[in-house]
């Protein structure tokens, strides 16, 4: 296979159904939710819809990038597009290194049923910021500077 061939939604895309067949094998877990507190309100969201929200996330991203190179076939800046897959596929990638990985976060040797996940929600706390507060603007100003310029792909 040609890894040359390869194109940045591809990427995306190939994320995203990874993140459906976790989800899948996941789901039949009946305690797998997501808890969020905040102040006195607790948000209880499935799995399962996370990780739907997730996948379609990244998959709406490999289409914007699609949709400019082989619809509109406008040329994306390469380096922004290389720092924001860097950044989402990478941080896919940390999180289930860090998942599997469980010595660096089961400390409790005595009482096993108690998990402690902080280094896990450190890792994901961070991606976070990272994806909110670099990738997604980076990604914008990316397709913007795609639509408004002038040069054609060849």
């Amino acid at each position: 296979m040609n890894f040359q061939k390869i194109k940045v939604y591809h990427l995306f895309w190939i994320v995203s159904i990874l993140i459906i067949i976790i989800g899948i094998v996941q789901s039949n877990d009946p305690n797998a939710i997501l808890d969020i507190n905040i102040h006195d309100t607790y948000y209880v969201i499935a799995n399962f819809d996370s990780t739907v929200f997730l996948s379609l996330c990244y998959f709406l991203m490999g289409f914007g990038y699609w949709l400019l190179q082989k619809v509109f076939k406008k040329q994306l800046v390469r380096f922004l597009t290389l720092i924001h897959s860097i950044i989402l596929i990478g941080s896919f990638i940390l999180y289930w290194i860090v998942f599997f990985y469980k010595p660096l976060y089961y400390r409790n040797d005595n009482f096993p049923l108690i998990e402690d996940l902080q280094s896990l929600n450190v890792v994901l706390v961070t991606e976070l910021f990272l994806i909110v507060l670099f990738a997604t603007p980076i990604y914008i100003i990316n397709l913007l500077i795609g639509i408004f310029r002038k040069s054609k792909t060849i």
